[in-house]
């Protein structure tokens, strides 16, 4: 038992080492353990680049809130701006002012 966990740990420390791939018997391991680190190298570019369209996504839905704050605010002081008495007070140093007299239509007869 006790030769059994003293075979593991040197098989263990040599894999760590990299004594593992020096054999020759093990060069023909080569292109898996590549492939192996490839795979890895892929994944970690994956999980950051998901964590980066995770940021963006979050600073683009903050984005959308200020936008949408800014745009009920601008609708609010047009609206204000529609009204009769400020639309007076704008045109008043042009020296137009409301008419007292009622609109009269004008009807066309052949």
């Amino acid at each position: 038992m006790k030769k059994r966990r003293n075979s593991n740990k040197n098989t263990f420390l040599a894999i760590l080492k990299g004594e593992f791939i020096a054999h020759n018997n093990n060069i023909k391991y080569t292109p898996y353990i590549l492939m192996l680190v490839g795979l890895m190298l892929i994944n970690i570019s994956v999980s950051f680049r998901a964590e980066r369209l995770l940021k963006d996504s979050i600073y683009l839905e903050n984005r959308i809130a200020d936008l949408r704050l800014v745009y009920i605010d601008t609708k609010a002081n047009l609206t204000s701006m529609y009204r009769r008495s400020v639309i007076e007070k704008l045109v008043a140093n042009t020296g137009l002012k409301t008419s007292l007299n009622p609109p009269v239509i004008i009807e066309y007869s052949e």
